[in-house]
């Protein structure tokens, strides 16, 4: 059975991105359908409160935010490496623009044309999960689709000059602006903007045809036995720092910073400059260690 489990469903922009690296690398792996919109009562158990998609399990350990899952899948799995040693840091930061300033413009206009094909409280499922000054900068559609298209021409610009968004290979800066730029062909208007562009055009269909990797599909109710019958590693990893900020043993509240406001309530394990593990404890899994990037996540100590 194939250690990854990908919490994710099918309209999910950023469960795309995995797979698309699962792709690239052409792993096995396990697909765990979840609801679109809350509840969702078989991954709360895994996460504590987290609810955006995907999650990634292995075992008892549960790693939220793709930033995370990434760089997690690249240490086990690195004989085909993602991304150069020599782009890492340019594709992370174009990540990071992909993920949303690009997803931002792309989100608001999709969402509103695809209406139909979403469960009727979409919508303000996903208004609850963001600030209001969020949901301001979202509108009007109109302009937002306007800086859409504006941000299609820079990629443009790099995609005639080079078949890959950092060269002659695909990287993590592809695998974050395929993401944004599938999930924007779901609405006509946007698809024939994209259209527009031959060389993005071509470039989508290559990522599309890389395929899924070795994918098979998994019940809910046996990813969580995965956790329950598994052991959490607490070992902390090399790069492990003490952090007074952070200190292991004290336990926190963690929830994102942009959207999304539900908490995970753990124990700190280990924290790194990058990351942490907190381990919590559920009724339905036992023990498990979820691990969150630093960047982008509040902190807040509790009792």
């Amino acid at each position: 059975m194939p250690d990854l489990i990908l919490h994710q469903y099918a309209l999910s922009p950023y469960s795309k991105k995995v797979i698309s690296i699962f792709a690239f690398k052409n792993l096995a792996w396990q697909a765990v359908e979840q609801p679109v919109i809350a509840p969702k009562p078989d991954l709360t158990p895994l996460t504590g409160g987290y609810r955006k998609i995907p999650v990634l399990q292995i075992g008892a350990h549960i790693y939220c935010d793709t930033k995370l899952m990434i760089r997690e899948i690249e240490k086990r799995y690195p004989d085909a490496p993602l991304t150069p040693p020599a782009l890492l840091g340019a594709a992370e930061l174009l990540a990071d623009w992909a993920d949303y300033r690009l997803f931002s413009h792309a989100a608001a206009p999709s969402i509103f044309e695809i209406g139909e094909l979403v469960p009727k409280d979409f919508l303000a499922d996903r208004a609850a999960m963001q600030r209001p000054e969020v949901l301001a900068a979202a509108l009007p559609v109109d302009h937002v689709k306007a800086q859409f298209v504006l941000d299609l021409q820079m990629i443009n610009r790099q995609l005639e000059a080079t078949p890959f968004m950092l060269g002659e290979r695909f990287t993590l800066a592809d695998a974050a602006t395929f993401h944004v730029l599938n999930f924007a062909c779901s609405a006509p208007s946007l698809a024939a903007e994209v259209n527009k562009h031959p060389a993005i055009a071509k470039w989508l269909k290559g990522i599309l045809d890389m395929g899924e990797g070795q994918r098979s599909d998994m019940q809910p109710a046996d990813a969580l036995a995965v956790a329950r019958d598994a052991a959490p590693d607490y070992t902390p990893p090399a790069d492990a720092i003490e952090d007074e900020a952070l200190p292991v043993g004290k336990m926190i509240a963690i929830k994102p910073n942009d959207y999304g406001q539900e908490e995970t309530v753990g124990e700190i394990v280990w924290v790194t400059a990058e990351a942490l593990a907190v381990k919590r404890t559920d009724e339905q899994v036992g023990d498990v260690l979820v691990h969150y990037p630093r960047l982008g996540y509040l902190f807040e100590a509790r009792a």
